[in-house]
C-alpha cells in the first residue's frame, strides 16, 4: 500500500530555474495536498483575482501526496501565502513562464506500507540497481479516459467527430464522483440529437458552448469540438499517444524477452523482468522509442516494424497524426527512454507500520527523470516471486 497519507508520497520537483532579479513572471514553489495541479491552479486565479493565463506550470503533480513544485505568475505583486492545503512561497523572477522544459526531474520519498515482509522488496531493489524497470506510462496518464469508451483522440484521427465529441462528454462523466451527474450526462446522450434538450441539461461553460453550437449548426461536430478549452484535447492526445507508446514497449519486450511478469492494472498489462541477459540489458539500456505522430525517429528497422504492424492493427498511418482538424493542439513526436534506473536510491528506514500492526512498513527516496512514474518502480520492487 502507497498514499496512505500525503505524507506516504513527498514529490519535489527538479528544475533547471534561469532565475534574474527583476523579471516579467515572479516564481513560486508551491507545496500542496488533497489537489491536482490543474484545479489549484484555476482555484488561485479565482482567490488571488487573477487571470488563470498569468499562471503557467510545468508539471501536473499527483492530488494524493505531499508536492513541491514550480509555478510562474505573470504578475511583479508577491503573492506568497500558507494555506492549510497548499503555500506558495516566492523564490525569485524569470524572463520566461514556468513550462515542461525547466523540469529536470522529481525526487521521491515514499512509504510502501502492510508489507507482510521486507526482505522481498529489498531483493528486488538489487535486481532493478542491474537491470532497470521498464518505463510505462502509469494509470496516472490516462485518468479521465475509458478504453471501453475508446480514446476521444483516435476518433479525432478517424474523422469521427461525432463520436469524439460523446467520447469527451462522457469522459467528463467518469471523473464525476456524484451519481446525479453521472446520471445527467447519460441523459444527454439518450437525447442525442436533440440539441435543445441537450442544452437544457448542460452544465458548466464548455458543455453550454457544445450544445449552443451544435443548436445553431446542428451537424458540425467538428465546430462544437472546437468549444472544447485546449488543455482537455491536449491531455486527450497525450492519453492516447501514451496508450500506443506503452502497447509498442509491450511489443518490444514480449519480442525481446522470455521470462516476463504480467501485472494487470487499468490502463492495460505491464510486463516486467527479474533478471537480463548482457546482450539484451545493453539493448534495452540505450534504446529510445518515439510517442507518436506523423514524423517520427526510430531506433532501428526492428521497432520501427512493430510501430507499423501497430497502426495497421488500429487502422491507422503515419499520416493520420497530420491532422489540422482541431487547429490548436498537434502530435508532436518525442523520444522516451524504454528503460530506467532510479537515481540517489536510499533506505530511509524499514521496520513496523506504526498505521498497521503487524505489518511492515518501508520507506524510500529516489528521483527520476521528467515523464518517469514513481508508482511503475513501486511496481517493480512488490513483484512477488
Amino acid at each position: 500500500m502507497i498514499k496512505a497519507r500525503p505524507e506516504d508520497f513527498i514529490v519535489e520537483e527538479i528544475a533547471s530555474l534561469p532565475l534574474v532579479d527583476r523579471g516579467e513572471f515572479r516564481v513560486y514553489q508551491l507545496t500542496k495536498k488533497n489537489w491536482t495541479t490543474p484545479d489549484l491552479v484555476h482555484f488561485l486565479a479565482k482567490y488571488l483575482s487573477i487571470s488563470p493565463k498569468a499562471i503557467a506550470y510545468g508539471g501536473k503533480k499527483d492530488k494524493h501526496g505531499l508536492t513541491t513544485q514550480y509555478i510562474t505568475i505573470r504578475s511583479q505583486k508577491d503573492f506568497s501565502l500558507e494555506e492549510p492545503n497548499f503555500s506558495l512561497k516566492s523564490v525569485g523572477f524569470m524572463r520566461r513562464p514556468m513550462s515542461p522544459a525547466l523540469i529536470e526531474g522529481n525526487r521521491f520519498r515514499i512509504t510502501i506500507r502492510q508489507l507482510k515482509a521486507i526482505e522481498p522488496l529489498l531483493e528486488n531493489l538489487q535486481e532493478v540497481e542491474t537491470y532497470g524497470f521498464p518505463n510505462f506510462f502509469d494509470d496516472q496518464r490516462f485518468r479521465g479516459t475509458n478504453q471501453e469508451l475508446g480514446f476521444f483522440a483516435d476518433r479525432v484521427l478517424r474523422g469521427h467527430y461525432n463520436g469524439a465529441l460523446q467520447i469527451f462528454l462522457q469522459s467528463q462523466n467518469i471523473k464525476a464522483a456524484d451519481r446525479k451527474n453521472k446520471e445527467r450526462i447519460a441523459q444527454i446522450i439518450a437525447s442525442w440529437r436533440n440539441w435543445e434538450k441537450c442544452l437544457e441539461l448542460a452544465q458548466g461553460l464548455t458543455e453550454k458552448r457544445i450544445f449552443r453550437t451544435l443548436l445553431l449548426r446542428p451537424d458540425d461536430y467538428l465546430a462544437a469540438l472546437e468549444k472544447i478549452p485546449r488543455e482537455e484535447i491536449s491531455m486527450a492526445y497525450a492519453a492516447f499517444g501514451s496508450y500506443l507508446w506503452n502497447e509498442l514497449l509491450r511489443r518490444l519486450l514480449r519480442a525481446k524477452i522470455e521470462d516476463l511478469v504480467e501485472v494487470e492494472a487499468e490502463s492495460g498489462t505491464f510486463l516486467f523482468w527479474h533478471r537480463l541477459d548482457e546482450p539484451t540489458l545493453a539493448y534495452l539500456q540505450e534504446l529510445k522509442l518515439p510517442t507518436p505522430a506523423a514524423r517520427m525517429h526510430f531506433p532501428d528497422d526492428f521497432s520501427r516494424q512493430l510501430y507499423c504492424q501497430l497502426l495497421a492493427d488500429h487502422n491507422l498511418k503515419f499520416s493520420s497524426f497530420r491532422t489540422r482538424a482541431l487547429s490548436r493542439v498537434f502530435f508532436r513526436s518525442f523520444e522516451r527512454r524504454v528503460l530506467l534506473y532510479p537515481r540517489d536510491l536510499q533506505v530511509v528506514s524499514q521496520g513496523e507500520d506504526e498505521l498497521h500492526p503487524g505489518s511492515k512498513s518501508l520507506i524510500l527516496s529516489f528521483s527520476l527523470p521528467r515523464g518517469s512514474f514513481a508508482t511503475m518502480l513501486i511496481k517493480r520492487i512488490t513483484l512477488e516471486g
